[in-house]
């Protein structure tokens, strides 16, 4: 087996030097294969003379080993495992596909019954297999108002793919425009194996291509179906093996197109087995499964699972309650079910809404008890829902009553939904829900606002009355402002003319400016000849207390103010007749300006002068703060 092996390895791998086989002979006695069997063995020697292929650097054993381990890897095992061959975005994909399917409290109605099926259910009430009946009937599943609010998915047949509603819309399309996500059947029939009673789904052959034609007209997902028995010798071990093999394959190949793949392995509930039984036969279906896909490559992330509920056979002769069928089945799914599985939807398997519905909440009631369970839990039904649906046309002459039946099916979908919530009541039907009534809640909520909004009005309306004759005289005054602004231009243009002769005037005053800040040091001289005048601060104690000497006087000045008064009022007719002379006095004063301008210069000199003259008393210095203040008090 070893040179089998050693003579299909290209030439470079085989072409070792002595060092080389050394090295190989180590990792060969070191290998954990060697104890393994002729397969392992084969592995053993692989991974020897991959690895002694790289031993001729020493720098890079690591790596060598690495690539050794990938070979024997890709040798022993898949080479898709984990759905390696995919691509991130594909991946991507996928896992979106899976979260929409399972959106707690949705589930998915499954529509994908070929026309042979649907035309005996519809043979049994009085209705006509044709392909229109069949197109109206599906377009009533697809398209009642209010189905959104319970539906995720939808599983058409091939031909309900191709087929528009009434506005030529097709169906795929349809439901995308609700919120539905549509998926297909594109398994075949079911063909039993010669000399057994197992039977196996036909449809491998050309899978991929359909589902390349499925995914252009607007599928995105797949769902196939693999139905097993449970009896006396059955389900054999090769049965098991055979079909579970096909999901896997048809998984791996729907991945690879694009589709989500939904599994759906079916324990029928013909037989008379028992609860314990359907619970061991379940495991080793659902454990076999998922070891199928996971040697296959399948992406299990990317996965949906549709199985049937764990029950007794209908023959039993053992009554169980929905409590104990609800713990048997989390039984099953704790045991096997991959928490890389989004969620797994049940199918009625033959059974009542009412039955279906109870079971389905026990199941999610169950699962909130126990805890440490992922899934999402929900529904994929076709009889529980339809059955009622097709007993309306009993009696209709060959008609299809659509409204009565589209009524109906969305009280139907109500109790599914509550199911899948763990809500339901029997006997106490879920309110329904509609589109209609979402729009209408949602106007009712804004009509308080709406009706404040109208009372309003009324007050608006007034207040922009009353604003109006403003508005109004604003208009009728806009004219006289436009007149006024026109007259006052003429002298702000002469206010521009003037601007430049005020300039040249600033111009003239700057040389005067230079000259008053040369006198600056002048007055800072002065201010320090008067500083001996700080002296006379020191006197202010000795003026204090003849102030208060002259307290006595003050108040008798007090009594007298009464007198003085009674003068001032007297004196006021004089005062008028003085404010009067006021303006004559101001005319006369503006005559005598020329004369003090030529009177500018004598304080100047008298200034000069008495810089020159030794220090005299405080009382002969007065005269020159007069002269200096006058200084100031001339305009430049």
């Amino acid at each position: 087996m070893d040179a089998f092996v050693a003579s299909r390895l290209p030439a470079a791998t085989t072409s070792s030097t002595p060092q080389h086989a050394a090295t190989a002979a180590t990792h060969l006695r070191q290998s954990p294969l060697r104890q393994g069997g002729t397969a392992s063995l084969t592995a053993g020697v692989l991974l020897a003379l991959c690895s002694a292929r790289g031993a001729g650097r020493p720098n890079h054993p690591r790596a060598a080993r690495r690539r050794a381990e990938k070979v024997v890897r890709h040798m022993c095992h898949r080479n898709c495992h984990g759905g390696e061959h995919l691509s991130p975005e594909r991946k991507r994909e996928l896992e979106a596909i899976c979260e929409k399917i399972a959106t707690p409290g949705k589930g998915i109605t499954a529509t994908d019954e070929g026309p042979g099926t649907i035309g005996d259910r519809f043979e049994k009430v009085g209705v006509e297999n044709t392909e229109e009946h069949r197109r109206i009937y599906r377009q009533m599943l697809y398209e009642t108002p209010g189905i959104n609010n319970y539906l995720s998915a939808a599983i058409l047949d091939p031909e309900t793919m191709y087929q528009k509603d009434d506005e030529g819309v097709p169906f795929p399309e349809a439901l995308e425009k609700r919120g539905i996500i549509p998926g297909v059947k594109p398994h075949l029939k079911v063909y039993e194996l010669p000399g057994t009673k197992d039977t196996v789904m036909q449809g491998l052959d050309s899978l991929a291509v359909r589902c390349r034609e499925y995914k252009a007209a607007g599928a995105k997902f797949a769902k196939w179906r693999s139905p097993l028995q449970i009896s006396r010798f059955g389900p054999t071990k090769m049965a098991i093996e055979a079909n579970m093999n096909d999901l896997a394959r048809y998984a791996l190949i729907c991945q690879d197109e694009g589709l989500v793949p939904i599994v759906e392995p079916d324990i029928v509930m013909k037989g008379d087995h028992d609860l314990e039984t359907a619970v061991a036969v379940n495991v080793e279906v659902q454990a076999t499964l998922y070891k199928a896909m996971l040697d296959h490559g399948v992406y299990m992330e990317g996965t949906i699972l549709k199985t049937n509920l764990v029950n007794p056979g209908l023959s039993c002769d053992h009554d169980y309650s929905v409590e104990e069928i609800a713990v048997a089945n989390m039984m099953v799914l704790r045991r096997v079910m991959p928490t890389a599985i989004r969620g797994v939807n049940f199918l009625s398997g033959g059974q009542s809404l009412e039955g279906a519905a109870a079971r389905l909440n026990a199941l999610n009631k169950v699962k909130k008890r126990l805890g440490r369970m992922p899934w999402n839990i929900s529904f994929s039904w076709s009889w529980a829902l339809q059955a009622p649906l097709l007993n309306i046309c009993k009696g209709q002459g060959g008609k299809i009553p659509l409204k009565e039946m589209s009524e109906l099916y969305l009280q139907e979908l109500a109790i599914a939904s509550a199911a899948a919530q763990g809500t339901y009541q029997e006997g106490f039907p879920p309110d329904v829900i509609r589109e209609d009534e979402k729009k209408d809640a949602e106007a009712k909520k804004d009509e308080p606002k709406k009706e404040e909004e109208k009372k309003e009005e009324p007050k608006k309306d007034a207040e922009a009355k009353k604003e109006e004759p403003k508005k109004e005289e604003e208009k009728k005054e806009e004219p006289k402002k436009d007149a006024e602004a026109k007259k006052e231009e003429p002298k702000k243009e002469e206010e521009k003319k003037e601007e430049p002769k005020k300039d040249a005037e600033a111009k003239k005053e700057e040389p005067k400016k230079e000259d008053e800040k040369k006198k600056e040091p002048k007055k800072d001289a002065e201010a320090k000849k008067e500083e001996p005048k700080n002296e006379e601060k020191k006197e202010e104690p000795k003026k204090d207390a003849e102030a208060k000497k002259d307290e006595p006087k003050n108040e008798e000045e007090k009594k007298e103010e009464p007198k003085k008064d009674a003068e001032a009022k007297k004196d006021e007719p004089k005062k008028e007749e003085e404010k009067k002379e006021e303006p004559k006095k101001d005319a006369e004063a503006k005559k005598e300006e020329p004369k003090k301008e030529e009177k500018k210069e004598e304080p100047k000199k008298d200034a000069e002068a008495k810089k020159e003259e030794p220090k005299k008393e405080e009382k002969k210095e007065e005269p020159k703060k007069d002269a200096e203040t006058q200084k100031e008090g001339v305009p430049a």
